[in-house]
């Protein structure tokens, strides 16, 4: 992959100025920790920041997903997680990806929101069998949905 694509997720972790924001804020940090080519004690320093700024929007407020919502984030948190698991039985670290994936299956949106960008830096790092013009559609697909759900975290 071309590590500009990484570069996508910086402007996003600016979402942490909404106290609502701050666990997708942490998630875009995550993201971009394994998205962008960085040595990996800054990659270990940037996760740790991504969870700081997680815990920063304790108390969580309460804003449900829509059933429809969550449908659309168990096939997206259930696809990044068939990916964590091929990268942990390869081996690779970037299976560490996969913890904040399982948010995704939570029914409040601040929370839900955290695992919606690392997995799709799943999807555009992730080493599984699939041609690179799919594995870009699907980070781009999982993009945009991540940008409904800031919309409505931002208000």
């Amino acid at each position: 992959m071309r590590p500009e694509f990484g570069l996508v997720y910086l402007p996003l972790s600016l979402a942490v100025i909404k106290k609502r924001a701050r666990p997708f804020a942490g998630g875009s940090v995550v993201a971009f920790a394994w998205a962008y080519p960085l040595q990996d004690n800054l990659r270990y320093a940037l996760l740790l920041l991504g969870l700081v700024l997680f815990l920063l929007g304790w108390p969580f407020e309460k804003q449900p997903v829509k059933f429809w919502e969550r449908f659309v984030n168990a096939v997206i948190g259930g696809t990044a997680l068939a990916i964590a698991v091929g990268a942990y039985q390869a081996g690779e670290s970037l299976a560490l990806l996969g913890i904040p994936v399982v948010l995704l299956i939570l029914k409040n949106r601040v929370l839900a929101s955290a695992g919606l960008l690392p997995s799709s830096a799943l999807y555009l790092v992730g080493s599984y069998a699939a041609p690179e013009k799919a594995k870009l559609a699907l980070w781009g697909i999982t993009l945009v949905y991540s940008l409904h759900h800031l919309r409505k975290l931002v208000r």
